[in-house]
């Protein structure tokens, strides 16, 4: 089986379970449409094959951000929050591969100390949720050597979101989701 055969095979598995995950850490359970349904199995399928094309170490650090941290992004995207049952198994499985496979993991301990400083001196910019998650994106990113990528990405995915949803839902108190530009802008940059 190609590379390619390979990272359709795993997409038809990941993004279809990265999906079941969100539905299960939804507080309003909803049937997706078949564009969600695509649009996350794509992105899925695009983050494993990016992964399987790196060395096996690689791979490994790169599945679960693909499977937990998609379905993350689509409960981030729909209810405004980055579940716990999701952040929290996340962050697990990635040190424990990263610390398998000779990595660091000081990564998380700057990526937390400096989302905890954010939330700390701009308590409205940024969530817990978006808290939680950061330590694992910056591990992933740190694996990769792609900590400055990373940010410039999720910045600009950032912004564009913004744009997107404040002219989408106009008014004053307009919540955006980070967790969709942080999971992917970490996957670009790790990948690219």
């Amino acid at each position: 089986m190609t590379t390619v055969h390979t990272a359709v095979v795993l997409a038809m598995i990941a993004g279809p379970a990265g999906l079941l995950l969100a539905q299960r850490t939804m507080h309003v359970q909803i049937a997706l449409r078949p564009v969600e349904v695509a649009t996350v199995t794509a992105v899925t399928g695009t983050t494993v094959a990016v992964a399987i094309a790196r060395p096996p170490a690689d791979v490994a650090v790169l599945l679960p951000l693909a499977v937990l941290g998609s379905a993350a992004a689509v409960v981030d995207a729909r209810e405004g929050r980055l579940p716990d049952a999701l952040t929290g198994p996340l962050l697990v499985a990635t040190l424990l591969i990263v610390l398998l496979t000779g990595g660091g993991v000081i990564g998380a301990a700057v990526g937390a100390g400096a989302a905890g400083a954010l939330k700390l001196v701009a308590s409205a910019a940024i969530g817990w949720g978006d808290v939680k998650l950061v330590p694992t994106l910056a591990v992933v990113l740190t694996q990769y050597d792609a900590v400055a990528s990373g940010i410039i990405n999720a910045a600009l995915l950032v912004a564009a979101t913004a744009i997107i949803v404040s002219v989408a839902t106009p008014g004053h108190n307009v919540l955006v989701p980070y967790g969709p530009a942080l999971v992917f802008g970490t996957v670009g940059a790790a990948g690219f």
